[in-house]
């Protein structure tokens, strides 16, 4: 305390002499703030050389004339031009004529800030943000004193280089040195708005006057909403926010605002809300974002066929509308019982269908297929479900369609194909072939309106092929190994995969296009990771344990952990022996 005191002291006595010897303080950075119009930092440097030289004042011509002297004056014009190479034409040819001539330290000041903002700018408008984020970081010092469109570019670096906590601190400096307009400070945070997180634009925002931040009010409120809606962290919206911004939306014309408010009224199941605001917006001139907002709103409100217009009409501009739409339908088609489906509705479910190749539209139109007697069209329909999404449900059905139209040889290939991968498929040849009719077999079955096999049917029926098993063949008691004859189980499957369909956008889909495969197709199968049982591995049989070949047991290529409590957990846990099938055959892997 006592040094201090005696610092202090000096500093006033060596100001107080300075003054009586008529000494003039160095105004160089005085000038050269007002010679680019930094007023609050002209402000500061006037406080601060009034303090070291008591009794002096501000120069007359403080904002008319160049700081360094009237004969660098054309130096400024040049600099203020941005006429470089003409400035350092100048310069040379002063050094040239008068040896020992050095530019005033406001010029060379000045000229330094024009080339550091050059550069920043350069980088900027080519997009080159992590090289722009070095500059900054090595010549930091410069960036602060350069002015507001360098710290802002520099932060915008920054942030798109993934370093948030640098743009920060360089805002924060900026923002808390008294540097900046009031201006400058409300855009310091705009520009900031979609670098950092909210709670970190919260804290900038307090480095300022609470009435500098009233012209953006409505700006900070927006992108608090948008910290809401994306789950950040300890960021609510206040009543009297939403409502100021609400008002200010209701007169908005770009979309964008209504629908804001309407997001924010669906994330908080404000339903009626969500979807006034988002026909507002439509109303508006909404985007196909707009429109997936408002068919979520209409389908969480149970009005289920207006969100499947509503989505349909807006299927082009954005996927997500085509995925929604075909998820609409796919509950009512896929019960055991369908409701019957106008011809119309189902013609553009087929086709939005075949145009996305989704296997979970045409796993939707194969079940209603089946639950309503249509065997033939049925095969079709899973046929491409099991090549665009083959999942066990769909494959089961595909088998069981297979099954249902007599063509046994497929469904053996089938049911072989996905040994080792779906236990419930391969299931289907220790169980009986139908222990009882579907709902559409019964007795005066109620049929779908409409006629479904004109729009469900992408080609004609094929002929059944080879014998599949009758029940009592196979429904033998499970204390005694089934049924299966040699020549069906376990079954070499050929490696070109026909189940690969060409996606198409129109109800007359392009033909399968296989895949071909090079080599012999294994006859020996390894278990999936994850796999439960195969229904036959009660009966004695088990895979073998290396699903990639291996005879031992062995993890994933992700070496993902095994999940507890399935057959791949015990196996990791400890060696297990290789099954065989029968006379010493072993059980054959899945062709790809």
């Amino acid at each position: 305390m006592r040094a201090a005191l005696m610092l202090g002291l000096l500093a006033v006595l060596a100001a107080a002499a300075s003054a009586a010897n008529g000494e003039r303080p160095d105004e160089t950075a005085l000038r050269y703030y007002a010679g680019t119009q930094q007023r609050e930092r002209v402000a500061a440097e006037a406080e601060r050389l009034r303090r070291r030289h008591p009794g002096w004042q501000p120069p007359a011509d403080l904002w008319t004339a160049k700081p360094g002297g009237e004969d660098e004056e054309a130096f400024w014009d040049l600099l203020a031009a941005g006429r470089s190479a003409d400035l350092d034409a100048a310069l040379a040819a002063r050094a040239a004529a008068e040896p020992g001539w050095k530019p005033s330290p406001g010029l060379a000041e000045g000229i330094a800030a024009r080339a550091l903002r050059d550069e920043v700018a350069g980088l900027a408008k080519a997009g080159r943000w992590h090289d722009l984020a070095d500059l900054a970081a090595r010549r930091r010092a410069g960036v602060e004193a350069a002015g507001a469109e360098v710290v802002w570019a520099a932060a915008e670096a920054f942030g798109r280089s993934e370093r948030e906590g640098e743009a920060l601190a360089l805002l924060r400096v900026a923002l808390s040195g008294g540097r900046f307009t009031a201006e400058e400070r409300r855009v310091s945070l705009l520009r900031a708005l979609p670098l950092l997180p909210m709670a970190e634009i919260d804290r900038l925002a307090g480095l300022g006057a609470p009435a500098d931040l009233e012209p953006i009010r409505t700006d900070l409120i927006r992108g608090r909403i948008a910290a809401v809606l994306h789950d950040e962290a300890g960021q609510a919206v206040t009543p009297a926010d939403l409502a100021a911004f609400a008002a200010y939306a209701e007169g908005a014309a770009d979309p964008s605002q209504p629908a804001l408010v309407a997001w924010l009224a669906l994330k908080r199941r404000d339903l009626p809300a969500a979807l006034a605001w988002f026909k507002r917006a439509m109303a508006r001139g909404g985007d196909a974002t707009v429109a997936h907002g408002l068919a979520h709103t209409l389908r969480l409100m149970g009005l289920r066929r207006e969100a499947e217009e509503v989505a349909y009409a807006w299927r082009e501009p954005l996927v997500n509308n085509a995925l929604l739409f075909i998820d609409l339908l796919e509950a009512d088609l896929t019960r055991p019982a369908p409701p019957p489906v106008e011809a119309a509705r189902l013609a553009r479910y087929a086709e939005v269908t075949l145009a996305n190749a989704s296997g979970e539209g045409a796993q939707a139109l194969a079940w209603y297929a089946y639950n309503t007697c249509q065997f033939e069209t049925a095969v079709g329909w899973f046929r491409r479900a099991a090549a665009w999404y083959p999942k066990e449900a769909t494959v089961f059905g595909y088998a069981l369609a297979l099954r249902r139209t007599r063509q046994e040889r497929a469904f053996l290939e089938v049911v072989n194909r996905y040994d080792g991968l779906f236990p419930k498929v391969v299931g289907l040849l220790f169980q009986p072939a139908a222990d009882h009719p579907l709902p559409c077999e019964a007795p005066r079955a109620a049929k779908p309106a409409g006629p479904a096999s004109a729009y469900l049917d992408l080609a004609p029926p094929a002929a059944p092929r080879g014998r599949v098993p009758a029940p009592e063949e196979v429904g033998r008691p499970r204390t005694a190994p089934p049924l299966v004859r040699r020549s069906d189980f376990p079954l070499a499957v050929a490696l070109e995969n026909d189940l690969r369909a060409a996606a198409s956008g129109s109800a007359a889909p392009a033909p399968p296009v296989p895949e071909r495969a090079v080599g012999r197709a294994p006859t020996v199968a390894r278990r999936v990771p994850g796999v439960g049982p195969m229904p036959y591995e009660r009966y004695g049989f088990a895979l073998l344990p290396g699903w990639t070949g291996g005879d031992a047991p062995g993890r994933s290529a992700a070496d993902q952990p095994a999940p507890a409590g399935t057959v791949w957990a015990e196996e990791t846990a400890g060696p297990a022996e290789t099954g065989t099938l029968g006379s010493g055959q072993t059980a054959r892997r899945p062709a790809p």
